[in-house]
């Protein structure tokens, strides 16, 4: 057998880093990280502050793995939950080798996404990706004009620009690559089949969520939380799990239950597709919904919902 010569020997180039994924409610954050892990792993739907919590998505592969931190919408917080939002998408800025910071360019550079990015991104010394999403329903004229609503920002980096399509992932690709070439030698942090650092109790707690904002649309969707209270594992492989659904009026939790129980049906087996393709086996989804009374205001139990440190 021919033996390897000492080049075949030495490792190839591995970089790793941690990178976070920031900009205002509804730019597209969570779609951009399901599209670059290639698997659904936040939540995503047409209402701005779907994402809470700080989410760890691992991208891996031989030469590269990258921490995406995906972050709560940038926002100027108005009650306890809000602060906890934000306090969780500076800790994502203070621990990050690169920020990401997404603008929905139909939108483009809001005088209130300057004022935050002012307050906000500006101070932080890590190199920065600015990146115009939704860019396949923007006229590519419109691109310089994009460009005009950063000139008063001053940034301790000169910020590389890219214009992409979250949802369809046009240009993913090509800013996935540029991320990678940023991140500084090292090793992995976490297992190459490890795809996020929480666990199967928050992600069912997030899919239920998700469904009854989708279920619910306009009515009352950030006056909820959710909190899986039992996960059990039965014989012939069926998850049984309990989870309650808070709601702050007795009104609201009329709404979620619906006509004869309509609603939280539908809330119910929408949640069961998605939590079965999480979990590998069949579940048992047992939805219950609790009034609790101004909970976004309550340390206590923003605590209790996994939303205080």
């Amino acid at each position: 057998m021919k033996e390897k010569s000492l080049i075949d020997a030495i490792p190839p180039i591995h970089r790793s880093g941690y990178i976070a994924l920031v900009g205002r409610p509804n730019a597209g954050k969570s779609t951009l990280l399901n599209q670059l892990l290639g698997t659904k792993l936040a939540a995503v739907t047409p209402h701005p502050q779907t994402t809470r919590n700080r989410i760890f998505g691992i991208f891996d592969r031989s030469d590269a793995q990258i921490v995406f931190q995906d972050t709560p919408g940038l926002l100027e917080p108005k009650d306890d939950l809000h602060r906890f939002m934000m306090r969780e998408a500076e800790r994502a800025l203070a621990d990050s080798d690169l920020i990401v910071w997404l603008i929905d360019a139909i939108k483009g550079v809001t005088p209130r996404e300057r004022a935050i990015a002012e307050k906000i991104l500006v101070p932080v010394p890590a190199p920065l990706f600015i990146v115009f999403n939704k860019i396949d329903k923007t006229p590519m004229d419109r691109r310089a004009a994009l460009q005009e609503g950063l000139k008063s920002l001053s940034f301790s980096h000169s910020p590389i620009l890219f214009y992409i399509s979250a949802l369809h992932g046009d240009g993913v690709g090509d800013l996935l690559e540029r991320m990678i070439e940023r991140m500084p030698d090292g090793p992995k942090y976490y297992p190459s089949n490890q795809l996020s650092d929480r666990t199967q109790r928050f992600f069912v707690e997030e899919i239920i969520r998700e469904k009854a904002f989708l279920v619910m649309r306009q009515e009352i969707p950030y006056s909820l939380a959710v909190q899986v209270e039992e996960m059990k594992e039965r014989e012939g492989g069926v998850t049984a799990i309990r989870a309650v659904i808070h709601v702050e009026r007795e009104s609201q939790k009329g709404m979620i239950l619906g006509k004869k129980g309509a609603v939280i049906k539908q809330i119910g087996s929408e949640a069961r597709v998605d939590i079965e393709a999480l979990l590998g086996n069949r579940a048992y989804l047992d939805l219950w919904v609790k009034v609790s009374e101004h909970w976004r205001k309550k340390g206590e139990r923003l605590r209790s919902f996994g939303y205080k440190e």
